[in-house]
């Protein structure tokens, strides 16, 4: 296979870094300007100009600029007749959603979206637990990451990054947006969102500064999401409730326990002592070529992707 890396960022750079690990090296980049890579001691044949890359007749290009370059990027390579792997959020707008999935449909491309979360063995643990009704009929879930913003990239200036500016898709809601993807694929359809932004920080961006986003299910399971850039140390965790116990994850502690009712039943699960991070995204990449490969169902596809922007988005709107 041949692999366009449009954006070659922190996240681009570890999707080279990967294709490289996993024996992929026929790979070219898209990049609007010729700065040597951070991370990889190694060149690649560069284009400045998006049509010229695409007419290499790449098989598969990865969707790695900032967000609100993502539609227009992903439809002139869908054009190109490239299979997408399209970095999260999959997009701040829902406007070329419709285009963009009939275009792959005529050419029979596969598209994934970069949900990496979904492949951490204490993710797949808890969703196990939950589908095997471990805590009995789920009531609610809870989920919190708060990061500070400038410690993201120490290389960059903050303010200067996709993530703090709205009109670049920015903000906690939409580059935070895991936390979502994880409760849409654990609990289903939403029937009602309701959401309050918070600006009252110090930082120096234009987005909302943190967000809290309350979501109804359409089978009555309650949730409630907490994404913020503010606090350091980081935290991120889950919790969810049912009619016979529940289930805490600390994601930075690694730290996953089931407490049941009956306490004979309570156990803890441990991450392997060899689980790295990257695991995550190595995974992705694996399960999007065998789609590719395959042309089968893509692991996580545009349209769970467009959900969990539409809930942002809704959210972002209708904030209180």
């Amino acid at each position: 296979m041949k692999f366009l890396i449009c954006g070659v960022g922190s996240i681009g750079e570890r999707h080279i870094r990967n294709l490289i690990s996993m024996g992929y090296d026929d790979i070219i980049l898209y990049r609007k300007r010729s700065l040597a890579l951070r991370s990889i001691n190694r060149t690649f044949p560069l284009f400045k100009n998006l049509n010229e890359a695409l007419d290499q007749k790449p098989d598969v290009a990865f969707i790695c600029n900032p967000t609100h370059l993502h539609m227009e990027t992903a439809l002139q390579c869908a054009r190109g007749n490239c299979n997408l792997f399209i970095e999260k959020p999959v997009s701040n707008s829902l406007n070329a959603m419709d285009e963009l999935i009939s275009i792959l449909s005529k050419n029979k491309k596969i598209a994934m979206v970069g949900y990496m979360m979904r492949y951490h063995p204490s993710v797949l643990q808890i969703k196990e637990w939950v589908n095997e009704q471990k805590v009995g009929e789920t009531i609610s879930f809870r989920a919190i990451w708060a990061e500070y913003l400038p410690d993201w990239h120490p290389w960059e200036d903050y303010r200067s990054s996709y993530a703090a500016q709205k009109r670049m898709g920015g903000g906690p809601a939409l580059t935070l947006s895991h936390e979502l993807d994880l409760a849409l694929w654990m609990f289903g359809d939403v029937k009602k969102i309701t959401a309050m932004s918070n600006y009252n920080s110090n930082l120096e961006i234009d987005t909302e500064h943190g967000i809290d986003i309350l979501i109804l299910f359409e089978n009555g399971v309650t949730g409630n999401i907490h994404l913020d850039y503010v606090q350091k140390p980081p935290r991120r965790s889950m919790e969810i409730v049912g009619t016979k116990g529940r289930i805490e994850f600390d994601y930075y502690s690694s730290k996953l326990t089931l407490y049941s009712h009956d306490d004979s039943s309570s156990r803890e699960f441990g991450l392997d002592d060899n689980f790295d991070r990257n695991d995550m995204f190595v995974k992705e990449i694996q399960g999007f070529i065998d789609a590719v490969e395959s042309y089968k169902q893509s692991p996580i596809s545009l349209e769970d992707a467009f959900m969990s922007v539409d809930i942002a988005l809704q959210a972002l709107n209708d904030s209180i």
